[in-house]
């Protein structure tokens, strides 16, 4: 009825809306003709007052005269907040305007007014000729001001009397003029307005009338179509029916058929003539004698038919079976649709969309997205999520008299069978290890590939002894495996890490991070190896773990710039020495780590958990970039005395980086520092592991003037040939020798072999661990150029490096 009615309601509502608008605008205009009159007496009898004021000097009159001039005030301030604020300023603009004597019912109108139709043309005017009574009304508060300040210091003489009237007539004769044309605006405005309205009244009612015989022309055709198509509806909804895939099964409301289309009746195998007025539900297909134990738990679709013709109707999301006439399985979803009037149901209308492909997708994704793709075991994720199950389980439940375990197995050279052979052959020869692990495994044990070469055993319900015959079992077997690649006989070995699940070990991080390292520890002792891991009983998996704990530790501290430096004295021996480490003050500078407690941790403790898991490069690169610009800072400030020779480490694993020289090269010139001041250190077994990189390094840097150090030496191999290729200005000799030499007489011995070696090639020698005076004064007698160590200076931060400088003339 509504769609009937609209125009109608359309036209009332226009007219209503247009009536008020109509009467709002008028009364706005009503609104400035009241607020004009009480402008015009406000005005009128300020100036009268003032005038009085002027003349007798009366304070009533004054007063008068402020109450007066108050009222057009108070509106001058109502818009002046209108214009420029607009519609927020509505709050305080209504107490300025009733201030002015406005009427209060009034009020709304006129800001409304104001505020958006102040840019028409016709509102516009009226607004600017208000303001032509701006001026007036500040050159009258002004006026009144002057004369109140001069009537305070002495009476005022008849000429300034005369002159305060004249020009008190002249505002009002402004004033008068203003509220004239203001008058002859309004008048013309309203006019205006009333003409316009007129013509929106007229013209909005002409085009409703159109409208309204437009809408009942077209609902005359409407209507004509609509019976014309009426008779078209069945035969498309029939033939829109036919052609759809999903099966359509219209019953009545004992479920009796009443119609099918063609896709139930290919579904059903029957057609509709078999079926018509037959009970639906006791025509499905029954169940072959055997059907899949996976389809058990899918509810039948006749039950589901029953249930929905009782009022019991399943969610349109649940999947039933379905049997077909060949007897195949069909998993589809049921929609019920009852058609009815007031007395209940009459009909029914049930929609089988063939979901069987769908779920078969669906399976297969899942399968996918918990399987390895190349050897079709469980997947890293999912071996997760079946560990995290045990835990659970283990923690939450009675730990099973024989426990669980977790075997961590990584191939031998598998990377040389990738390198040599190509990648199809490494995934021949992974899907042979595959199976070859399921041929040893138990029922009920799961086996995981979690990585490239990597798989991943987890036992349950083993003794950990019998998980050990197990591990020793497989790796005997993996020796056996092998494949024909082309005329070449492929084999690779396998590294067992074998781990108890047991306390500490509680969550699948843990496992695995242990699991991993056992498996590490296993490749350490030489490879086709198992490494059993009893929590309770093992310490070395405890060391690894406290060797990552550091890694993280590290990481943490080169990303919050919680490292800091220091910087340790070099003390020469002999005024020659002194001479040729450039006069001034020789440090080393030594990286330690800031606790959030404040506590400085020394490098010894983590600085082989860098070395262990490749954190050098970042370590190193952090030390250089600081001391360069420490360095740079103390040479600007003139710090004296002056750094002569600062020595950097520099580790192996950076040593090897080929990237290492051009950052070195690009952070020197970045900060300006001397290159004549700075030496690297490196360490002999560094230098040697890595020697054509140590030479290139060498060779490079020495050419800008930079100087090496070659750090613990005797400590490693002694490769004495390999100083001939490497420049170095300084052989520092390894302090575990310095230490005890006094003690140890072929330490004694070492230390003067050394430092002859180092002066025959030219190079200054430095002697570590110098602790005692004696040592020192021994170190002296040998000929020794430079000692560090505690009795020459104990490290002390880089920022004051002179702190660290031993005393003058105390070495020499």
């Amino acid at each position: 009825m509504l769609q009937s009615i609209w125009p109608f309601v359309a036209l009332a509502i226009v007219q209503t809306v247009l009536a008020i608008s109509s009467l709002h605008i008028l009364g706005a205009m009503r609104a400035f003709s009241s607020g004009e009159s009480q402008w015009s007496k406000g005005q009128k009898d300020a100036t009268y007052a003032l005038a009085r004021y002027a003349v007798s000097a009366d304070p009533a009159a004054y007063e008068q005269f402020h109450q007066g001039l108050h009222i057009p005030l108070s509106d001058l301030q109502a818009r002046l907040m209108l214009e420029e604020q607009g519609y927020p300023a509505r709050p305080q603009a209504s107490m300025l305007l009733l201030q002015g004597h406005n009427e209060p019912e009034e009020i709304n109108a006129l800001i409304w007014l104001t505020v958006y139709f102040k840019h028409t043309e016709t509102i516009g005017q009226l607004l600017a000729r208000w303001r032509d009574s701006d001026e007036p009304l500040q050159a009258l508060q002004t006026l009144a001001g002057d004369i109140y300040a001069c009537l305070q210091l002495a009476p005022p003489t008849p000429a300034q009397k005369q002159s305060w009237l004249a020009q008190i007539n002249a505002l009002q004769i402004q004033l008068s003029e203003a509220e004239r044309a203001f008058n002859k605006v309004l008048g013309d405005t309203s006019r205006t307005l009333n003409a316009w309205l007129w013509s929106i009244n007229i013209g909005i009612a002409v085009a409703m009338l159109s409208l309204l015989m437009g809408h009942t022309w077209r609902l005359q055709r409407k209507t004509a179509r609509a019976e014309d198509e009426l008779d078209i509806v069945s035969e498309r909804a029939s033939t829109t029916l036919a052609a759809i895939g999903e099966a359509v099964i219209t019953t009545d409301a004992a479920g009796h058929v009443m119609y099918m289309n063609r896709a139930a009746e290919e579904l059903l195998g029957l057609s509709l003539d078999e079926l018509l007025s037959c009970e639906l539900a006791q025509h499905m297909h029954a169940a072959p004698p055997s059907s899949p134990s996976q389809d058990l738990a899918i509810p039948l679709v006749q039950t589901a038919i029953s249930e929905a013709l009782q009022g019991r109707e399943h969610p349109r999301d649940t999947i039933f079976r379905l049997y077909d006439a060949q007897h195949h399985t069909r998993e589809v979803k049921l929609a019920f649709t009852p058609i009815g009037d007031q007395d209940g149901t009459i009909e029914a209308v049930f929609v089988l969309h063939d979901v069987s492909q769908e779920q078969s997708y669906i399976r297969e994704l899942a399968w996918q997205a918990t399987h390895d793709q190349l050897t079709g075991l469980v997947n890293r994720y999912e071996f997760e999520r079946l560990l995290g199950l045990l835990l659970a389980q283990t923690a939450h439940g009675p730990v099973h008299a024989t426990g669980n375990a977790i075997m961590y197995l990584d191939l031998d050279q598998f990377k040389v069978i990738n390198d040599t052979a190509g990648h199809m052959a490494g995934d021949a020869m992974l899907r042979a290890i595959s199976a070859m692990l399921q041929r040893c495994l138990r029922a009920g044990d799961t086996l995981a590939r979690v990585g490239g070469d990597e798989f991943a055993i987890l036992l349950t319900h083993c003794d950990f002894d019998e998980a050990q015959r197990l591990a020793e079992q497989i790796r005997d077997a993996a020796q056996n495996v092998r494949i024909q690649w082309g005329e070449r006989s492929l084999s690779a070995g396998i590294s067992i890490g074998l781990v108890k699940l047991a306390s500490p070990l509680s969550s699948v991080a843990e496992v695995l991070r242990v699991a991993d390292m056992a498996s590490y520890g296993a490749k350490q002792r030489g490879r086709n190896t198992v490494y059993a891991y009893d929590p309770g009983v093992d310490q070395e998996i405890a060391r690894y773990v406290g060797e990552m704990e550091w890694v993280e530790r590290i990481k943490s501290a080169l990303e919050g710039g919680h490292f800091c430096l220091y910087a340790q004295a070099i003390g020469a021996l002999s005024s020659t020495a002194d001479a040729a480490a450039g006069g001034g003050l020789h440090i080393e500078v030594q990286i330690r780590m800031r606790l959030p407690d404040g506590n400085i941790i020394s490098p010894v403790l983590f600085i082989p958990a860098a070395e262990r898991y490749g954190l050098m490069p970042m370590v190193d690169r952090w030390v250089v970039k600081q001391t360069l610009q420490t360095l740079a800072h103390l040479q600007k400030t003139a710090q004296a005395p002056a750094i002569s020779c600062c020595a950097i480490n520099l580790s192996g694993t950076s040593l090897g980086d080929e990237r290492l020289l051009g950052f070195l090269q690009e952070q020197i010139a970045l900060h300006g520092v001397d290159p004549h001041t700075l030496c690297f250190e490196i360490t002999e077994t560094a230098a040697i592991t890595h020697l054509p990189n140590a030479i290139r390094l060498v060779n490079a840097l020495k050419a800008l003037g930079c100087r090496f150090s070659m750090d613990d030496f005797g400590a490693g191999v002694s490769s004495f040939s390999s100083l001939k290729n490497l420049p170095v200005d300084f052989l520092k000799i390894d302090g575990a020798i310095v230490k005890d030499m006094l003690h140890e007489p072929a330490h004694r011995a070492m230390v003067e072999a050394i430092n002859h070696l180092g002066h025959a090639l030219g190079m200054k020698t430095i002697a570590e661990f110098a602790s005692t005076p004696e040592i020192v004064e021994a170190l002296r007698s040998m000929g020794i150029d430079y000692a560090q160590g505690y009795a020459i200076s104990r490290p002390q931060p880089f920022s004051d490096p002179t702190a660290a400088a031993p005393p003058t003339n105390s070495l020499h």
